[in-house]
This record gives structure tokens, sequence and C-alpha cells, in this order.
């Protein structure tokens, strides 16, 4: 295979969740591509195995992608992020080089959602404290409290994209309300889910519950910060299942100490794995899971499926589906 006309290499994956399922490289080898993988872990590593590449995956969210690597990539014509957030990936710098950036949005879409409802029910329920006691030996039926009910509270959704949506659907049955905030989702289309679109201010101000589902970027760096925390109803309970930096961390620790984020269910922290001496990990009302609420097997085979699948119309010379910087299809490199 290493005469083969293209190259695609994946720089950088997850060996205990998402390691290649194995039939990648018969895959590509029908459309003439050979098919590489690697665990980087800096820049300095991926242009010296991937600087002659048609297609270039990264599939954690380590900063490997960046400007310096784009401009010296001498064949690239796709960036591939092996997950719906793109924010590994210097989005500007590809686009002004000419290169295609996709991403995977509907590989975890459904696992996503679970896993989120599931932090949020285990928040509600205080499951990981009870379950420690229990493991002490302690029987300890005061830890349950306090709690509430779910019907006819107000759940707030940020971000009604795929993944927003589809927490939605899955609460449909709650008898809850839901607001959702989302500056590119209209109410038209939020009427289908039974969402009501509301300003972030508004939203902050009314739900008891509430998740995020939007992606990381300059508009959504610190969405939630000291001033947001301030505007909420006190006992709040907060999921976060996106990306960690969409949270002002410290302003995090002081709303969970002063009872304005009564419970967090969090998935991603702002720096990972969370540094131990972070306060949350001191915290018994925070829930932490290690940023696997994508897993399944299922969305593993999804995964590769999708990366083999853009790969594959990129080495056919044709626009791949996913491309999130459509800007630059007026001047791909050639």
């Amino acid at each position: 295979m290493a005469n083969l006309p293209h190259k695609v290499v994946l720089i950088d994956y997850d060996p205990a969740l998402f390691a290649p399922v194995g039939n990648e490289a018969e895959t590509l080898a029908r459309v003439g591509a050979s098919w590489e993988t690697y665990q980087l872990r800096d820049p300095k590593s991926v242009l010296e195995v991937a600087k002659d590449a048609d297609v270039i995956i990264v599939q954690s969210v380590r900063p490997l992608l960046t400007r310096e690597v784009i401009s010296q990539l001498t064949r690239a014509r796709c960036l591939i992020r092996a997950g719906a957030g793109y924010d590994s990936i210097d989005y500007k710098a590809a686009t002004e080089y000419g290169i295609m950036v996709c991403n995977t949005p509907t590989y975890c879409t459904d696992d996503v959602a679970d896993h989120a409802l599931s932090l949020m029910l285990g928040c509600l329920r205080h499951l990981a404290r009870l379950d420690a006691a229990m493991r002490r030996g302690e029987y300890a039926r005061h830890l349950a409290k306090p709690t509430r009910r779910l019907k006819g509270a107000t759940l707030g959704i940020i971000g009604l994209g795929r993944i927003g949506s589809t927490v939605a659907r899955r609460v449909k049955g709650w008898e809850m309300t839901v607001l959702a905030y989302d500056p590119y989702v209209s109410q038209e289309k939020a009427d289908e889910l039974g969402v009501q679109m509301v300003s972030l201010e508004e939203l902050l101000g009314r739900v008891e519950f509430l998740t995020i589902h939007c992606l990381l970027n300059d508009e959504t760096h610190h969405l939630l910060s000291r001033r947001e925390f301030a505007a909420i109803q006190p006992g709040l309970v907060l999921v976060n299942t996106a990306r960690g930096p969409i949270i002002d961390e410290a302003a995090l620790v002081e709303a969970l100490q002063d009872g304005r984020v009564w419970v967090a269910g969090l998935d991603v922290t702002e720096q990972e794995p969370l540094p131990a001496d972070s306060p949350l990990l001191q915290m018994d009302n925070v829930i932490l899971t290690p940023h696997v609420a994508a897993n399944s097997p299922e969305s593993r085979v999804d995964l590769y499926r999708l990366m083999c699948e853009i790969s594959t119309e990129v080495v056919n010379g044709r626009v791949p589906p996913f491309v999130v910087n459509p800007e630059v299809l007026s001047h791909l490199r050639g």
C-alpha cells in the first residue's frame, strides 16, 4: 500500500474508546489511498508523518493542526476532526490555504444526548454521593436531600443542533417546559420540537435545569461566566457534555459554593485531564466523567465509517459532506 497515490493519516486517537475498527486500510485502498495511524502529541511530529498527506484526521482535542503546521502541509486538501467540535483545528488558517475542514457531527448524537440526561438525573437524585456512602458502609439517607420533581420544571438547552434537538425529543414525555438559546435556530424549527427559543439572558433567568450542546468557538468561549451565573435562579442543575471552556470554571466553582448552581454534571472541563488540585474534585455536588459521552460500540463504528466516506470523496476530487468552512470552496487547493 506504500505505493498508493493518495494518503490518509489519523494523527491522534483515543485507544481506550475509539481505536480504529480495522477495515479502514482496505476501504481506502479501493480508492487508491493508504491509511496510517499515529498517536502524536506535538505539532512537529505531525509534519514528520503527514506533510504529504491528502487527508489528515485528528480525533483528540489537542491543538495539533496549528497555523504553523497547516502552512507547511504540501498536499492536504481536507482536515477532518473526528467529532462534532472542530476547535482543535485552526479553521481560519485552513481556509486561507484552500483546505477544507470537515467534522463528523452525526456519529454520536444519541450517545451524547443519553449521557447528558444521565448526568442530569444523577445530579437530581444525588446518585454518586449516595453510592459512595453505601460503599463506605453508611446508610446515609439524608444525602438524598435536597431534590425536586422533574415534572413541571423548566429545562434550558444551549445549542439546539443535532444533540440539543435529540435531548429535547427525549424529554417530551417528562412534562417539562423546554427553552433553548441558539442564535442560529429559528422558532419555526424549534416548534417541531416543542421548544421555545429565547435569549440567553431570559433562559438563565427562568430555567431550573440547564444542559450545554453548542460548539466551542470565539462566540462561546466562557459563554457562562460570573455575569451569567449572577443571572441564574439559585439552585440550578447544570450539565455540560460539549466543551469545558464554554464555562468559566473559576466562576462555576464560586457558583457551586454559594448555591447558585445546586449541582453540576460535567463530562468536560477546561483542562483535561482535570488537575489534581481542582476544587471540583472536592465537591460532593459535582458529578464528573472523563469526556466519555460519545462512547458506544455503535458510535465507534459510525465514526470510522464517516471518516472513510469523507476521505473517499476527497481523494476522488469531490466535495465531501460536513464541510464546516464552505467559504473555502471558492479557492480550493488544486
